[in-house]
């Protein structure tokens, strides 16, 4: 997608997580993609942006004394709903005051996460503006490109909520042929070099973004069999590089994948995952189909168009004052 730059430059003071995939620095690069610019220690700034895991004291602290315009946006809210790991409504709120007294506005991932805050926090008129994507979309001559005979798989190994066990059960439970083995992207947490033998998992742990991509588009298939998620951004990356995907059943991908002929599964049942991977490994213009109608959502999951949405907001705060 093309960007043309915003109709005034900004500068922007950013906080976040800067962890090995680096999700503020694709929210930077999408600043400076349309215009914008990152501010620098000591420098002055017209607003102050941040996705940093609550609670940030940093940003706080930049808010209370500069009195800049403040955008906080927030992934989710952890409340687990619908799970075994589900959070009392006190847990949920410890945050709340803070939070809702520092910003000037709380953006999210989606109308699911803004419900959340409706639920937990009483917070209404969160906007919904997605997050960025880690990979650049390309799925150029996607129908014909050589597939190995693969499925990937993004998560913690041992996070529940991730429900990895679920794809192993499920890729035992196929009948042969097809024989599909695994990739595993995420930390091993643990795991003995033989559980990955004896699974047949090709492993990697902390992957650039770019090898991440590359092992995506050479997949036949992405799993995310995930038991929360308050977007889940594996699966949207899969389709904006020409990869189908195989997602649990939960209320936000059906959100997100809304019109997106995507193969659903009920996250706590295994046959019903292996019947959505034989079904897609038998009919592979279903995967075809769901890359081609997911393309034109693509570009709501950029850098560039995530960063005009907050420019916008920012604009209609200043508008406000």
């Amino acid at each position: 997608m093309t960007i043309t730059p915003f109709r005034r430059s900004y500068r922007i003071k950013t906080f976040g997580f800067r962890g090995s995939w680096g999700q503020i620095f694709r929210v930077e690069q999408g600043f400076r993609n349309i215009g914008c610019s990152i501010a620098e220690e000591g420098e002055d700034f017209d607003f102050i942006y941040s996705n940093a895991l609550l609670p940030d004291q940093k940003t706080v602290d930049c808010k209370r004394a500069t009195g800049k315009p403040l955008i906080w946006h927030i992934h989710d809210l952890p409340a687990f709903e619908g799970t075994a790991h589900q959070r009392s409504i006190e847990k949920l709120t410890v945050h709340r005051n803070i939070t809702i007294a520092t910003a000037d506005q709380i953006t999210v991932n989606t109308r699911f996460v803004a419900r959340q805050l409706e639920t937990y926090w009483g917070y209404q008129g969160a906007k919904v503006v997605g997050q960025p994507i880690q990979v650049d979309p390309d799925a150029d001559g996607f129908r014909a490109r050589p597939r190995r005979n693969l499925a990937v798989i993004i998560g913690r190994l041992n996070d529940p909520l991730k429900n990895t066990e679920l794809a192993l059960q499920a890729l035992s439970r196929l009948r042969s042929p097809p024989d599909l083995a695994m990739i595993w992207a995420g930390k091993p947490k643990k795991k003995p070099r033989s559980f990955f033998r004896r699974h047949r998992i090709e492993h990697y742990c902390e992957i650039p973004a770019n090898e991440l991509a590359a092992v995506i588009k050479s997949a036949k298939m992405l799993l995310a069999p995930s038991l929360f998620e308050g977007l889940g951004l594996p699966p949207i990356e899969a389709l904006a590089l020409g990869t189908p995907c195989i997602v649990s059943d939960i209320p936000v991908k059906r959100e997100v994948f809304d019109s997106t002929p995507v193969l659903f599964h009920d996250p706590n049942n295994a046959e019903d995952l292996a019947r959505a991977i034989q079904q897609l490994l038998s009919n592979e213009e279903l995967g075809w189909q769901m890359v081609e109608r997911f393309a034109s959502k693509v570009d709501f999951y950029t850098p560039d168009a995530h960063a005009a949405h907050i420019c916008t907001i920012y604009e209609d705060i200043r508008a406000r004052q």
